[in-house]
């Protein structure tokens, strides 16, 4: 795999057109097969995403071909910034992108599914049932699969990365013990439904990429964030947050690996083969990553006086206060979908489903717009 300057990619970038005639698109094909495809993420290259999803799985496509597929990788913005990866394959400024579709939900609208609270799961749990999801082949209302109806029409072929460990509330001090502080947090939120969700418990919506956040925090521009503990390191952030609420889980944010299906099917079946060969090979050690990371931010936070406080030892008007904004979210999400003509009940349930087939837990939730299957809707909060 190589690394190469924001100049090398400049000038490989004026020779798309003439590149894209060889091999469906790949950006480096010679004539004796051999090609190097460009790869790109706006995220630092320390991210586990990046260091433990992509790195182990381009590594493992040069090993089962042989060399005959290389890398030219792109990081931290250098090339593609957050959140315009899945663009820039579609554009052709790269071949490949590790991308970010919860960020763009006009394009990608029932991705952000995987964060809707709910009672129990890790990053293992979560990334399983992100693949099921993916891989399945239940029809929705709208006579499509998932994957077909967020991917496969818009022309991409994607792999899904494990999925972040739970999403929790951390702040730079502000703790959380009265209804009234819950009320007067003002946090980052990253998705439509952590919007939903703040909305619905009185908390002040931050929209801010991630990349942003630490000089941002740093000044004091807002309390904190629903945020993975795992990814602190990615940003600095195991250094600012001084108070974490865990215990209730605001969801797992997702990400894939996509390509065009043009340039997928540009390539040799030997090269496709190795492709899905090495996925599986390195996909569920992605997601033990951010079960490490997030012991060792824990271990290091604590060893800088942060504070980590259990949900379930807050004052109980606390805790009804913000489970009612966990049901609320999940009706309001189902009908935001509804709404604009998308399938929501159905893979709302379909998410819930496959998560607790996974070894998750989902709030016991008895509102009419998810009442039913009731197959698997068990354990509350």
């Amino acid at each position: 795999m190589k690394n190469s300057k924001l100049v090398a990619a400049l000038a490989a970038t004026s020779c798309l057109a003439a590149l894209s005639a060889c091999g469906g698109g790949a950006s480096g094909d010679g004539g004796d097969g051999a090609m190097t495809l460009r790869v790109a993420t706006g995220l630092s290259d320390k991210h586990a995403w990046w260091s433990d999803g992509m790195v182990p799985w381009m590594e493992r496509v040069e090993e089962l071909t042989d060399g005959e597929v290389t890398f030219e990788t792109y990081t931290g913005g250098e090339l593609v910034e957050v959140p315009d990866e899945a663009e820039a394959v579609r554009n052709g400024t790269v071949d490949i992108a590790l991308m970010l579709p919860i960020y763009t939900p006009d394009q990608f609208p029932m991705t952000e599914v995987t964060m809707l609270p709910i009672s129990s799961s890790d990053s293992l749990v979560a990334s399983e049932a992100w693949q099921a999801l993916l891989d399945s082949d239940q029809e929705l209302s709208d006579g499509k699969t998932y994957y077909e109806s967020q991917f496969g029409d818009q022309g991409f072929k994607v792999w899904p990365l494990s999925t972040t460990q739970p999403y929790v509330i951390s702040t730079t001090g502000q703790e959380i013990d009265s209804v009234d502080t819950v009320e007067g947090l003002s946090l980052r939120t990253p998705s439509r439904i952590h919007n939903m969700y703040a909305e619905k418990v009185g908390v002040d919506s931050v929209t801010i990429p991630a990349v942003e956040m630490f000089d941002a925090l740093s000044r004091g521009a807002f309390d904190g964030s629903f945020y993975s503990i795992a990814d602190w390191s990615g940003y600095g952030f195991q250094d600012l947050f001084q108070y974490t609420l865990t215990d209730i889980n605001f969801g797992h944010f997702n990400s894939v690996i996509g390509m065009t299906q043009d340039t997928w099917d540009g390539l040799s079946p030997e090269v496709q083969d190795a492709m899905e060969q090495a996925h599986e090979d390195v996909f569920m050690a992605g997601a033990q990553e951010w079960v490490d990371r997030t012991d060792e931010m824990i271990e290091y936070n604590t060893d800088q006086g942060g504070r980590f406080v259990s949900f379930d030892d807050l004052d109980q008007s606390v805790q009804d206060h913000m489970l009612d904004g966990v049901e609320d979210t999940w009706t309001d999400y189902i009908d935001l979908l509804e709404e604009s003509g998308q399938p929501g009940k159905d893979v709302a349930l379909l998410w819930r489903d496959l998560l607790v087939e996974a070894g998750g837990e989902v709030p016991e939730l008895s509102l009419i717009h998810i009442s039913e299957p009731t197959r698997l809707l068990s354990i509350s909060y």
